[in-house]
């Protein structure tokens, strides 16, 4: 399974498309800020699944939610733009919000800058900002994530 993870487009949906030409992905996990770049481009692709949440840019969003858990593959990944538990600042609370929910993983945005860790046996994963071309994928197989930052060019 592989999984495309964006976030902070700020309307630059142009370098998504290349994105999905270039990685051919079976999901797409789109993590805030610009929360409508994400919901147009799932138009365009209807036969991938798009999980999307928003972020402190989607204020006025009423299609989707600050957080999403999603299941896939037997792995529980936690969605989420990140800026309700203060990201750019520390990560001490968003590890303490991922350990009560017992994810293996949280996928988060708000900082623009790519981020990847292992605390307390869940990954914690920042594709950074589509806006400047950073994006991640996530492989799962054999029960097994692989969490990869990525540049387009």
């Amino acid at each position: 399974m592989k999984v495309l993870i964006v976030s902070d487009s700020h309307g630059d949906i142009l370098k998504f498309y290349e994105l999905m030409t270039k990685e051919n992905p079976n999901v797409v996990f789109w993590t805030g800020d610009f929360s409508s770049d994400g919901e147009e481009c799932s138009f365009v692709y209807p036969e991938i699944p798009f999980y999307i949440v928003r972020g402190n840019c989607d204020m006025f969003d009423k299609n989707f939610n600050d957080n999403e858990i999603i299941e896939i593959e037997g792995k529980k990944i936690l969605l989420t733009h990140g800026h309700l538990f203060n990201v750019k600042n520390e990560k001490m609370t968003i590890e303490k919000y991922a350990e009560t929910l017992g994810v293996d993983a949280v996928s988060f945005g708000h900082t623009h800058i790519p981020y990847l860790k292992k605390e307390h046996g869940i990954v914690y994963f920042n594709p950074g900002a589509l806006r400047d071309e950073n994006y991640g994928i996530l492989n799962i197989y054999n029960n097994e994530m692989e969490f990869i930052n990525k540049k387009l060019r």
